[in-house]
């Protein structure tokens, strides 16, 4: 793709001066394309030029009389006067012999071998020019390439972007870039995500200095919120006390740099989005050989979080997932129903949580609500797909089960899709922005 040279060279410059690309500049420099090309009219003197100028001069030695017969027949023009001569004569004398006759014709084969050296000369000063700044456009795709493998490129994005840390992967992450336009989100990611270029290399566990490098890449008073993804994507509802792939404590080291770095690069404070869970936690306290130290102990959540700094929001998919649930039961009973080792596992928490989230039957309403959810869900697929239970309303947490369901004419009303329910609630929150 052939861009404007003026519009390459100012992403040039961008790049050596340590500014930041947007989008679109990515765009134009990494499709940026231009093979070396050569007119067929060059090519074609290329390959003429020495068999034709000896051509000439084999018929002016060979038939030496008829060719002044025919020069005198020619119009006056087509004869050089005197001082041209002179002057035709001196450069033909420096490139090599003159001819001496005034007659046009008799310098057609010097004409025709030297043309090809002019027009080699031109083609020289053409092509220094075009590959002194060519080279600084290649060089400069070389390291935008670089950039983008290694996570190291500046960005200017688009007013009110997200920046996403979604360290090892998460698919909720995924699919809130995917349903973008490129330059509205960043992934912080600890290797290259497979669905977009736009991210920037960041680990968790990294230090105060990585972080404050990193944000200021992609970070500037145009942001519009940090997106937090610790509860495992493999378990948003009803996680098991461990399910993080970033503990309370680090997610609460995080905000409090990420609050001290927006401090020391003058920007106003941006919203903190956490889709996590609330019942997550990580237990601090002081024990001697013998007992727990009376009041040390401190629980870190992510409710402690959202109150200890300002403008951090839940997004908590049990807690959404619960609320829907609630409301289509109506009043009615809700049962649980799993395998004998999902029952262990998740009907104590369900109910729990059920309960925390204002579960209370109401008296004389009639009917159940079955709610599916199994420690792997193709034992939910099962049970969905054989449809043997009261209203079962199971609830999905990958795509393959969703599109299992409907595959076999389950509408989407009558199951549960977690990530897009999670997705629908961050955007709304996002725009609030």
């Amino acid at each position: 793709m052939n861009q404007p040279k003026s519009e390459l060279l100012r992403i040039v410059r961008i790049i050596t001066s340590g500014g930041k690309l947007t989008v679109n500049d990515i765009s134009t420099i990494m499709t940026f394309t231009k093979p070396d090309s050569e007119l067929m009219s060059v090519r074609l003197l290329k390959i003429t030029a020495v068999p034709l100028s000896l051509f000439f001069g084999f018929l002016f030695a060979v038939f030496p009389d008829e060719f002044v017969r025919m020069t005198g027949d020619l119009p006056a023009w087509t004869n050089l006067s005197p001082r041209f001569l002179t002057g035709v004569d001196y450069l033909w004398n420096i490139l090599g012999e003159p001819v001496k006759k005034s007659n046009i014709i008799y310098h057609l084969p010097n004409v025709i071998l030297y043309s090809f050296g002019f027009v080699g000369a031109k083609k020289l000063f053409d092509a220094i020019d075009r590959h002194t700044w060519l080279d600084r456009v290649r060089a400069v795709q070389q390291q935008v390439r670089a950039g983008i493998n290694s996570g190291t490129l500046n960005l200017r994005l688009r007013n009110g972007h997200s920046v996403l840390f979604t360290g090892k992967g998460d698919f909720i992450g995924m699919q809130y870039v995917t349903n973008l336009a490129p330059d509205e989100a960043v992934t912080l990611s600890e290797s290259k995500p497979g669905y977009t270029d736009i991210w920037n290399s960041f680990d968790s566990q990294a230090t105060y200095k990585d972080l404050y490098r990193v944000l200021g890449r992609v970070s500037d008073e145009n942001t519009g919120e940090y997106v937090f993804f610790p509860v495992r994507d493999d378990q948003i509802f009803l996680p098991s006390p461990d399910a993080y792939d970033l503990s309370p404590y680090k997610l609460d080291i995080l905000c409090q740099n990420i609050r001290q770095i927006e401090n020391a690069m003058k920007l106003t404070h941006k919203r903190i989005i956490i889709v996590g869970d609330r019942e997550h936690r990580s237990l601090v306290r002081s024990e001697d050989r013998h007992k727990v130290i009376r009041k040390s102990e401190e629980v870190i959540t992510l409710d402690s979080i959202a109150a200890k700094y300002r403008d951090v929001t839940i997004i908590d998919p049990t807690d959404i997932v619960l609320k829907y649930l609630l409301s289509k039961a109506g009043g009615r009973r809700i049962v649980f129903r799993a395998t004998a080792d999902g029952i262990r596992h998740y009907k104590a928490r369900f109910y729990r949580r059920l309960i925390k989230s204002g579960y209370s039957p109401r008296s004389g309403r009639t009917g159940i609500l079955t709610v599916g959810y199994d420690i792997t869900e193709d034992q939910t697929e099962q049970q969905a797909l054989r449809r043997t239970a009261d209203d079962y309303f199971p609830v999905v947490l990958s795509m393959p089960v969703r599109d299992a369901l409907v595959r076999n004419a389950w509408k989407t009303d009558e199951f549960l899709y977690v990530p897009d329910m999670v997705l629908e609630t961050l955007r709304n929150i996002a725009l609030q922005q």
